[in-house]
């Protein structure tokens, strides 16, 4: 749909290819894009979606766009009523909220998550951490609202920058000397959960 006068304008794309040449069909008071996709199983090993993992992703995304408001109705799903399944997505806590979520079933040694953000050469940072009584690590992290699983120099930064500050700190306030022992980084993952998000205007892969 575009302005001035709304345009209804629709096209259409098979495997990547125009099916007819863009055309204006009308006016509307509709604004913004609606998108239709159907899955081609010339294309995909796989054409039918799975209602959790899409429930998964938009979560995700609530939590790494704050305010962003997305609805989820699956036609496939009715209850007794007949009704379809539908579900809300919406976070004003953000990434805390996120951390609290990964950590809800564990035991925390913090009231809250922590949350740091800045800005440089046009990159944001995001990051959300606590810690629980727990001995594993969970550090998840995104790029671009894309969920890297291999991580990168963005969770290796965070994993030194908050070593040298931890260390620092427990150094300048006397603690390490009163336990009487040497701390190294792997000390630091223990019962952490963290959540690092940076967005990225031109990225280079």
């Amino acid at each position: 749909y575009r302005i001035p006068k709304w345009k209804n304008i629709p096209f259409a794309y098979a495997q990547g290819i125009p099916l007819y040449a863009v055309k204006e069909v009308g006016t509307t008071q509709l604004r913004g894009t609606t998108v239709h996709f159907t899955p081609d199983s010339a294309i995909f090993t796989t054409t039918v979606y799975n209602l959790h993992t899409i429930v998964n992703r938009l979560q995700e995304l609530a939590y790494l766009n704050v305010g962003l408001k997305m609805e989820l109705e699956d036609r496939r799903e009715k209850d007794e009523q007949g009704n379809p399944f539908s579900q809300h997505f919406h976070s004003q806590g953000g990434l805390r909220e996120f951390v609290a979520h990964l950590d809800s079933t564990k035991v925390s040694i913090m009231p809250a998550p922590i949350l740091v953000e800045g800005e440089k050469n046009n990159v944001v940072v995001q990051v959300a951490m606590t810690y629980n009584t727990g001995y594993s690590e969970t550090v998840v992290s995104y790029v671009n609202n894309i969920h890297t699983l291999e991580g990168g120099m963005h969770v290796t930064g965070f994993r030194r920058a908050l070593t040298r500050t931890l260390k620092n700190y427990a150094d300048k306030s006397g603690l390490l000397e009163k336990a009487k022992i040497e701390i190294i980084g792997n000390d630091f993952k223990e019962g952490l959960t963290a959540v690092i998000s940076v967005k990225v205007a031109k990225p280079q892969f």
